[in-house]
């Protein structure tokens, strides 16, 4: 188990530990080439959230937030933007076999479900505000220009047809969303660097810092995300000051052991 006040050697993950990522990125693989619901992929982008979305601004996902009773987004992440307040990326998943485009080149089932996922939780958006203000809390409730909010689709497998990624990114560009295949997972998870130590200036106990950077975390769910937001938290330097409430919320995938079984998880 974790220790608090305790630091760990997350770097050795690319170096004495990397047969845990080699290992993730296989299966990972693997599991991209099968035939799978939906639902398999998204579990397994819930479990590993930390090793796939982790990054120096972006150490908490959401899993499955209800916009109200209607909609529901597959992840959201909460990029910090300092002073600035907070990002949010609200991600629809697809399977990785969807199909883009129709033989006739017009946007095929899942792409257009998709698409309609996002004209409806941008609608939704600008016309719930007080809802926006309490569980997307930031510096603005805009959500077409200059907003707090961005929209990702992922879809689908990468594509070397010109013609196909030309009209993908104009769609993308009309929409003013991110529309990304399963293999920017792949580049995500495989270009995953490690830090001991987080550059947030925390005031207090240097194992904050240490622990914010645990990519073990699975994404929370919604239920824990409304109850966090109901503490009205400071969403400006979002991991700054509130570091040590975001490790106690989040739950951590069984990959942790092997890490821990290390000798050398400790940081020295």
């Amino acid at each position: 188990m974790l220790q608090i006040n305790k630091k760990y050697n997350w770097f050795s993950l690319e170096t004495e530990n990397s047969t845990i990522m080699s290992a993730l990125v296989e299966r990972w693989k693997n599991t991209l080439d099968s035939n799978l619901k939906e639902s398999v992929f998204h579990q397994f982008i819930h479990d590993h959230a930390g090793f796939f979305f982790g990054n120096d601004n972006c150490y908490l996902t959401i899993s499955k937030l209800k916009l109200g009773c209607d909609y529901e987004t597959d992840f959201v992440n909460v990029i910090d933007q300092r002073s600035n307040g907070i990002i949010y990326e609200l991600i629809e998943i697809e399977k990785p076999n969807s199909k883009l485009f129709t033989t006739s080149g017009v946007p095929a089932k899942d792409l257009s479900s998709a698409m309609q996922q996002i004209r409806d939780w941008k609608r939704f958006l600008i016309e719930n505000k007080a809802w926006f203000k309490k569980y997307l809390p930031s510096q603005t409730t805009r959500v077409i220009n200059n907003s707090g909010v961005i929209f990702t689709i992922i879809i689908g497998r990468r594509s070397e047809n010109a013609l196909e990624i030309e009209k993908r990114n104009q769609i993308a560009n009309e929409l003013r969303i991110n529309i990304r295949s399963f293999d920017y997972l792949t580049d995500l998870l495989e270009r995953r660097r490690f830090f001991n130590d987080a550059c947030l200036d925390v005031n207090s106990e240097l194992w904050l810092e240490n622990q914010i950077e645990n990519p073990f975390y699975k994404a929370i769910n919604d239920s824990k995300w409304r109850k966090f937001c109901s503490t009205k938290f400071n969403w400006t330097h979002f991991y700054k000051n509130n570091c040590e409430e975001i490790i106690k919320i989040r739950d951590y995938n069984d990959l942790i052991h092997d890490f821990l079984n290390s000798s050398i998880s400790v940081e020295k």
